[in-house]
């Protein structure tokens, strides 16, 4: 059976290697010309139609991968084929004429992967779907590969990513907190009128590889996110937890499915500096609280969240 693959990936990307019969449809790989308004939707969507075209008119399944790559497919795509939504993930919820547009296009997915249980609810009821469509499965991939020695020297614990970040209320923690060093790692757009004290050093568009260095070397993880709902952090907070690092989150719905909260990490309440405060001196101070909550978190990425567990789900969406 041919598998197609629809993203905005590297064009050299390749998912769950086991299966041989694959084709990748990159949304990079559409050249348009600069003066075209709303050239990534443009570029998905001529994506979308190369990858229907692939498809051809044999057994076939569609992998569209993250959202907006899905309603472009499912735009598209032959009656016949089946549609698998992976990576079916919102940052901030569509809305207008985005909405219904995917609404209608998302009638034809079969099924649709999220990463947390309270995803399943929240989608299915904004798209109007059936619940039963919506599959929980924990982040898998491989854990990060740390090179070289250590980029940031001396003690310190680290943020990283920049989706959904609430990094406004950790640098009002970091404040009260100024015999502690923290490392931060995000995007530029995630500290807009953040003001950054002395005690917090800043890295900004750095390469993977930088920040998982970062990671590796951290004495623990801090995870701010806006609110105790959004579905988000799963990238940053597996690939600590497969680095057997310990984890401070806001206590998301979202990140529930992973963080058992004093067994494999700790949580907070969203926009609490004074509680994030409190729970990151409550670490410094007992040097074997640290180890405990990361090893908890390694062992729980070593059986959840591996790329076998991807691999099994897709060969039994294969045999249904």
């Amino acid at each position: 059976m041919k598998v197609v693959n629809l993203s905005e990936m590297s064009p050299q990307w390749n998912w769950v290697g086991t299966f041989a019969n694959q084709h990748h449809v990159s949304a990079q790989s559409v050249s348009l010309p600069t003066w075209a308004p709303h050239r990534k939707t443009l570029s998905r969507l001529v994506a979308g139609r190369r990858a229907a075209l692939a498809l051809g008119g044999g057994p076939a399944v569609l992998v569209s991968h993250g959202p907006r790559s899905t309603m472009a497919g499912a735009l598209f795509a032959p009656r016949h084929v089946r549609h698998l939504a992976f990576s079916f993930n919102f940052t901030d919820l569509p809305t207008g004429i985005q909405r219904k547009v995917m609404e209608r296009a998302f009638r034809s997915v079969e099924r649709f992967t999220v990463f947390s249980s309270v995803e399943r609810q929240l989608y299915a009821q904004y798209f109007n779907l059936p619940i039963e469509r919506f599959d929980l499965l924990h982040w898998g991939v491989r854990p990060p590969r740390v090179k070289g020695p250590p980029l940031e020297e001396g003690d310190y614990l680290c943020a990283i990513g920049g989706q959904a970040r609430d990094y406004a209320t950790l640098m009002r923690a970091m404040a009260r907190l100024p015999h502690l060093r923290l490392v931060l790692v995000a995007t530029p757009q995630s500290l807009m009128n953040v003001d950054i004290p002395a005690n917090v050093s800043v890295h900004t568009n750095i390469p993977l590889a930088m920040a998982m260095n970062i990671l590796a070397y951290s004495r623990y993880m801090v995870l701010p996110l806006r609110d105790n709902r959004v579905p988000c952090g799963h990238v940053t907070l597996v690939a600590a937890m497969h680095l057997g690092k310990a984890v401070i989150a806001t206590g998301s719905a979202g990140l529930l499915d992973y963080i058992t909260p004093g067994v494999s990490g700790l949580t907070c309440p969203a926009g609490d500096h004074a509680a994030l405060a409190r729970t990151i001196q409550s670490v410094h101070d007992d040097p074997e609280m640290a180890p405990r909550l990361g090893l908890a978190g390694q062992l729980f990425a070593h059986t959840h969240c591996v790329e076998e567990r991807v691999v099994e789900y897709f060969q039994q969406f294969l045999m249904k």
